[in-house]
């Protein structure tokens, strides 16, 4: 029996005080030990290292996943500067910019980083949900792992962009984007128009992709067909050429608009 109580006297506090206290990892015995299990030998390293990582996510990462994904701090481009200089730079809120740069900052697709250390610490971001930060982590992972797949093609441009993603420069880390989908085909692969023009040892490509993710990266894989060619390949584009990020001039593309859909904007 449920009697009418204008004064509701129902709360979220409990909840709040029980999630705000939980640690991801070290309040999970079945990743523990499902890691311990299949990981070997290299558990009782793994197990220190993910225990001061999950601190992080539980307690530092988890608040700033929740602030940042409010309705008032949707990203949108800002396409030109106070200077009426296109730029199309993709304007996000600081705390969805502190999580990608601390998150990135963790070196997770370097050489020192084992594949159960990498898998585990994407399994704990993954507690978070999609906050911003881990489509640009699964563009990342997938462009890396597209240039470690053809090691004879890595020139020297190209294992430049593969250092920038694994090991850093400076401190920052590169991330990555893949720009495939176009109007007329969605994800129908073999229906791509744009169209990729050799030019000496690179490329120059021509055409318009529909959707894209983690636009605001610094390199793009971009699939598209080689003049005169039905098949589609794959090409990597940086965002900005050398010296121009600062300045935010763009490597020869515009961003149109980010796109209206459900979920993560």
């Amino acid at each position: 029996m449920s009697l009418p109580d204008r004064n509701n006297p129902y709360t979220f506090d409990a909840f709040l005080d029980r999630l705000h206290s939980v640690d991801f990892y070290a309040d999970d015995p079945f990743l523990q030990k499902a890691l311990k299990h299949f990981a070997g030998d290299e558990f009782i390293e793994l197990d220190r290292k993910l225990r001061e990582f999950s601190r992080n996510v539980s307690f530092r990462w988890r608040p700033l996943a929740d602030t940042g994904g409010c309705p008032n701090k949707l990203p949108y481009v800002q396409h030109y500067d106070a200077y009426n200089r296109r730029i199309d730079r993709i304007v996000r809120a600081s705390e969805t910019m502190t999580l990608e740069t601390e998150i990135f900052g963790e070196g997770l697709f370097s050489s020192k980083v084992t594949p159960w250390e990498r898998m585990a610490k994407r399994y704990l971001l993954h507690q978070l949900g999609e906050f911003g930060v881990m489509c640009p982590v699964a563009c990342t992972e997938g462009l890396v792992a597209l240039i470690q797949a053809f090691p004879e093609d890595q020139t020297p441009d190209v294992r430049t962009i593969l250092d920038h993603y694994a090991e850093g420069e400076d401190g920052e880390f590169g991330i990555g984007a893949q720009f495939v989908t176009e109007i007329q085909g969605g994800s129908d692969i073999p229906s791509i128009l744009l169209e990729a023009v050799p030019e000496g040892d690179r490329y120059r490509l021509y055409g318009n992709k529909f959707f894209t993710s983690a636009v605001h990266a610094d390199y793009a894989v971009v699939a598209a067909k080689v003049s005169g060619s039905e098949d589609v390949g794959t090409f990597i584009v940086p965002a900005w050429l050398p010296g121009n990020k600062e300045k935010e001039i763009r490597n020869g593309f515009r961003i149109n608009r980010i796109k209206w859909k459900l979920g993560t904007a």
